[in-house]
C-alpha cells in the first residue's frame, strides 16, 4: 500500500497528535521544526493524518486478534512467542497484552478525536469522506472496547465507563459515518452498528441495520491492510504461518480446515484481516429468527449465507513446514484421514481436516464454512440445536478475526498501567475482574482439549462449546437476543 510508505512523517503526527490525550509533554519535542503548530500549518495536513489513523487500525488489530484467538477455543499458543495467560483464561491487570491492547484502542479513539477536533480546523481542504473516516475509526475503537471490557475510559484520565454505554457511544459516531461519499465505509458503519446492537440485545435495531447493509452491498467486506515490507505486519500472519515449524497457534482440529487465514503473500504484501463482512448481517438475522421461534425463516437465512461463503475467495499456498506435531510428535491430527468429532457426543465428520505434506494447500481466506444445507435442515427443529448450529457458522466463518472471545461472553480487564495512573479508577473498581462466564470458567483448562487416537484416525473434542453456549442461551453473558 503506498499510504504505508509515509510511516516516518505520519509516526511523527501521531506522536504530536497524542499530546493532546496526556501521553508525551509536547515541552520534550527537541527539533523546533516538529512542533505541533509546524505540523499543521502545512499544506493539507488531514491527509497523512488520515494514514496515520489507518496505521493506527492496523496496530490496534495486531494486539486485538491473536490475545483473544488464543483466549478462545480457536487456538491454543504451544509455544512461549505469544500471551501463556489466555489460553487458559487468566486475565489479570498486570497481563502486558492487556494493556497493549487498551493503549491502542484509546490510542485509535484519541487519533480520531484529535482529527476531528484540531486538524480538521487546521486544514480547509478537509473532505467530508474524511471526516466520516476518523468517526468510524472513532466507532471502532468503542465498539472493541465495549465487545470485549466491563469498563473502560473513554477518554483520558476519565472515570470508568459500563461497556452498555461505550457501545451507545459507539453507535453514535458510527452513524456518523454512514453518510461517508466512500459506499464501502459507509456501508460497514451500518452493519457496525447491528454488531453494537446485537451485542446490546436490541433485536429490532439490529435487525434493520442489518438488513439495510444487505440492501447496500451483498458482498460487502472491510479490511484492515499491513506492509510486509516497511511494516506494520500482520501479527496473526505471523503467528499462524510465518514463523512456519515453531507451530505457535494450533488450532482446533475441527477448524484445520480453516487455517491458517492468512499466509506469506510476497515481499511486498501482507495479508490483510477482514475486520467486517456481510456475513455478520446474516448471522445476526438468523439469530433474531430462532429467538423470535421463526425456524423456518431461520433455515432459509442459513442456506442464503451457506451460498454466499461458497462465493467466498479462497488461496492456494504451500504449508509444508506446518507440522501439526512439533512439540509432540503424533499429539495432534495432521492429515486428511482424520475424522472428528465436536465431542464425544457428536459424530464423527470427515474433510476437517489438511494433509499439509503433499502440495499446495487451499483455505478460504474471508469466509469459510463445513455447515451443509443438511446440517441446516437437521438442525432447525428446534431452538438449541439451531441455535448451536449457528455459532458453530460464527465460529468458522470468523476465525481468526478476533471475534470468538466475545461469543463466550468473556471480557478483559483494566489494565493496571491505566488505574495507576488514572485518579478516577482504583484497583478495587470492578472493571479490575474479569467477567468469564461459569459455564465457561468451570472449563476453562479444558477449551482446547481433544483426544487424538492415531491408530483409529479419529479426534474427539472434548467440549462442544458452541453447545455450551446454546445451552445456557438464556444467561446474561452469551446469546444476546435469547
Amino acid at each position: 500500500m503506498n499510504h504505508l510508505k509515509k510511516y516516518s512523517y505520519i509516526a511523527l503526527l501521531g506522536w504530536i497528535g497524542l499530546a493532546g490525550c496526556e501521553l508525551i509533554d509536547p515541552t520534550e519535542v527537541i527539533n523546533p521544526n516538529l512542533t505541533e503548530d509546524a505540523i499543521l500549518n502545512t499544506a493539507n495536513p488531514m491527509t497523512p493524518w488520515v494514514l496515520g489513523v489507518r496505521r493506527q487500525l492496523a496496530l490496534v488489530t495486531n494486539e486485538h486478534v491473536v490475545l483473544t484467538e488464543i483466549g478462545s477455543d480457536n487456538y491454543q499458543n504451544v509455544m512461549t512467542f505469544y500471551n501463556q495467560n489466555l489460553d487458559r483464561l487468566i486475565i489479570r491487570p498486570v497481563d502486558a497484552d492487556i494493556n497493549a491492547l487498551q493503549r491502542e484502542l484509546h490510542r485509535l479513539r484519541e487519533m480520531a478525536d484529535y482529527g476531528l477536533n484540531i486538524v480538521s480546523g487546521a486544514d480547509p481542504s478537509t473532505t467530508s469522506a474524511q471526516i466520516a473516516e476518523l468517526h468510524f475509526m472513532r466507532g471502532y475503537s468503542l465498539l472493541l472496547s465495549g465487545e470485549y471490557f466491563s469498563f473502560l475510559p473513554t477518554e483520558p484520565g476519565g472515570e470508568a465507563v459500563g461497556w452498555r454505554d461505550i457501545l451507545q457511544s459507539a453507535i453514535a459516531s458510527l452513524a456518523l459515518a454512514e453518510g461517508s461519499s466512500d459506499a464501502t465505509l459507509g456501508t460497514t458503519a451500518t452493519l457496525a452498528k447491528a454488531r453494537a446492537h446485537y451485542k446490546l440485545g436490541n433485536k429490532t435495531e439490529a435487525v434493520n441495520h442489518a438488513q439495510d447493509a444487505i440492501l447496500k452491498s451483498a458482498n460487502l467486506t472491510y479490511q484492515v491492510q499491513f506492509d510486509q515490507a516497511q511494516t506494520p505486519l500482520n501479527r496473526a500472519q505471523t503467528a499462524m504461518y510465518d514463523r512456519g515449524n515453531f507451530d505457535d497457534l494450533q488450532v482446533l482440529p475441527r477448524m484445520d480446515f480453516l487455517d491458517p487465514k492468512y499466509y506469506f503473500r510476497g515481499a511486498s504484501e501482507a495479508s490483510p484481516v477482514t475486520l467486517f463482512k456481510i456475513e455478520e448481517a446474516h448471522l445476526i438475522i438468523a439469530e433474531a429468527q430462532v429467538a423470535d421461534n421463526n425456524l423456518a425463516a431461520a433455515e432459509s437465512t442459513l442456506k442464503g449465507l451457506i451460498r454466499l461463503v461458497q462465493n467466498r475467495p479462497i488461496s492456494s499456498f504451500p504449508n509444508q513446514q506446518q507440522d501439526r506435531t512439533q512439540n509432540n510428535p503424533g499429539s495432534r491430527p495432521d492429515n486428511a484421514d482424520v475424522a472428528v468429532a465436536a465431542s464425544a457426543e457428536d459424530p464423527l465428520r470427515m474433510g476437517l481436516v489438511l494433509n499439509r505434506k503433499l502440495g499446495d494447500i487451499l483455505v478460504p481466506t474471508v469466509s469459510g464454512t463445513s455447515v451443509t444445507d443438511a446440517m441446516v435442515e437437521e438442525a432447525m427443529t428446534q431452538e438449541q440445536t439451531a441455535l448451536e448450529l449457528i455459532y458453530l457458522m460464527r465460529q468458522e466463518i470468523f476465525i481468526g478475526e478476533g471475534r470468538r472471545l466475545s461469543d463466550m461472553g468473556v471480557r478483559m480487564v483494566i489494565s493496571e498501567i491505566e488505574y495507576l495512573a488514572n485518579e478516577n479508577i482504583d484497583e478495587d473498581h470492578p472493571g479490575t475482574e474479569p467477567i468469564i462466564p461459569p459455564f465457561i470458567e468451570s472449563i476453562s483448562t479444558e477449551l482446547d482439549a481433544f483426544t487424538y487416537d492415531v491408530a483409529a484416525k479419529t479426534a474427539i473434542i472434548r467440549h462442544n462449546i458452541n453447545r455450551i453456549i446454546a445451552t445456557n442461551r438464556s444467561s446474561e453473558w452469551v446469546a444476546p437476543f435469547h
